[in-house]
């Protein structure tokens, strides 16, 4: 390892965190009401784009904007083009947090603020990273060129669009994931189911609302249903839920009682860290005289979810050797104008057919007279371990740090199935717990200069 890539990491140290503090003040969440021509995810996005455009020209480097969807900052031009794939998009906040989540602040050592571990203070480490390169004065043969996805949480299409002007790079990683080296990724199926309630009768017990979970690949940690209906059946609605110990989280006001379920946020991706929030709702709710269309409805979703998150009531549990057990996540439903909406998220093993995972779905949501209805079929990522790029990302890792790890696979899913011979690379470390879209998300300061060292090295090697 080249000793002056770790001396410039330590002296942009000050420099590094102000930059990604400056971004996470930026709420660059999707926001379709401000999308336009030339910033199709709102005009938050977009900000952040251009903030960290500016950013990277101030370091030196050439960088370039594709009409709103991505960016680029180059370092070189000559032999192979090494990528590094990042993104300026987060996740919404969603309830629990202890700080606001856009107003970043340091303590304990910790960067806490939504973005700071996905994807804005691993991004800045990688920018770092290209900055010491280049002021270390070491010869390399090939350039580089950082692409900044603007659309990552959503579905991809800044890196889509992106390659419909660009070529992809040669080879390269992201810095969206977990260390050692990511080599393979699950599969990802995103369904929604959708009903139209007939208009409530105002003189029964029914559900005017419900709004539960803020993105589907998040485990909700917040269920709220609205009741309406005769004054006296609220009452003994409230009393029985009263009785379950949820005082503080249940008003009433003039004919319209509020429920709220309380859960635990985990990523979609490892659901079992968390506690889902929909499903104690459901389970209260089957249990409440409510119209015949509005109880169906509840006995269908206990039918396929309430089982947790394995999806065996669904009829898709399944599991193989390399990337483990299938996870399914019930990570919204909404009821507003007698419109209800619900989506989930599944994440499948890499030696599993998507498909037929697909059809099962279909044939079991059917059998409750739902329609379910996929909107993104992703196929899963595999590269071996003893490939080149795996084992150069591997091997400065190992040294960087003084551990013996081995590749890994997750249920995440990153860039790198988007485009030929990527892989994920950091930040999280082994045993650290994976706090992306996570209430008090945070990084720790001296995990986001180690971050940078390792992707100054990896950068150079991959660059000599």
């Amino acid at each position: 390892m080249e000793t002056v890539l770790d001396s410039l990491i330590d002296s942009y140290k000050e420099e590094m965190l102000q930059s990604v503090q400056e971004l996470i003040r930026i709420p660059s969440v999707i926001d379709a009401d401000t999308g336009r021509e030339g910033a199709p995810f709102g005009e938050n996005i977009q900000t952040a784009l251009k903030t960290v455009l500016r950013l990277s020209a101030d370091m030196g480097f050439e960088t370039r904007e594709y009409d709103g969807y991505a960016g680029s900052v180059r370092y070189g031009t000559e032999g192979k083009e090494i990528g590094i794939l990042s993104h300026i998009d987060v996740v919404p906040p969603g309830n629990g947090w202890s700080r606001h989540p856009f107003d970043p602040v340091i303590e304990d050592g910790k960067l806490y603020g939504r973005g700071s571990l996905d994807d804005k203070g691993p991004m800045v480490a990688a920018l770092y990273a290209m900055k010491a390169v280049k002021e270390s004065g070491l010869p390399v043969s090939n350039h580089v060129n950082h692409i900044i996805g603007c659309d990552e949480e959503t579905g991809h299409r800044c890196i889509k669009y992106y390659l419909t002007k660009e070529k992809s790079p040669d080879m390269g990683f992201s810095p969206d994931g977990s260390f050692s080296v990511i080599h393979a990724e699950k599969g990802i199926l995103r369904f929604r189911i959708q009903t139209e309630w007939k208009e409530a009768d105002t003189g029964c017990l029914h559900v005017k609302s419900l709004n539960c979970g803020t993105v589907v690949n998040a485990v909700p940690n917040c269920a709220n249903v609205h009741l309406g209906g005769p004054k006296d059946e609220l009452d003994a609605v409230q009393k029985r839920f009263l009785e379950t110990g949820e005082m503080e989280n249940c008003t009433m006001e003039d004919d319209c009682l509020s429920l709220n379920f309380r859960g635990v946020s985990a990523h979609a991706m490892q659901p079992w860290l968390g506690k889902n929030a929909i499903l104690p709702m459901v389970e209260f709710l089957r249990d409440v005289s409510l119209p015949e269309e509005e109880a169906q409805f509840f006995e269908a979703l206990h039918a396929l979810f309430a089982d947790g998150w394995e999806g065996r009531n669904m009829g898709i549990a399944c599991e193989d050797q390399l990337s483990g057990k299938l996870s399914m996540n019930l990570g919204i439903l909404k009821l507003e104008d007698r419109q209800c909406d619900l989506k989930v998220d599944v994440r499948c093993p890499v030696h599993v057919d998507l498909n037929m995972i697909w059809k099962t779905i279909e044939l079991n949501c059917r059998k409750y007279e739902l329609k379910a209805e996929y909107w993104q079929k992703r196929p899963p990522l595999y590269i071996p371990k003893e490939a080149e790029l795996v084992q150069i990302l591997l091997n400065v890792f190992n040294e960087m740090t003084g551990m013996q790890e081995e590749p890994i696979v997750i249920g995440g899913g990153t860039y790198c199935r988007d485009v030929e011979n990527f892989a994920s690379f950091g930040p999280v470390f082994p045993g650290e717990p994976e706090l992306a879209h996570e209430a008090d998300e945070y990084i720790a300061v001296d995990r986001l200069v180690e971050t940078a060292k390792i992707y100054a090295q990896a950068l150079y090697m991959l660059m000599k």
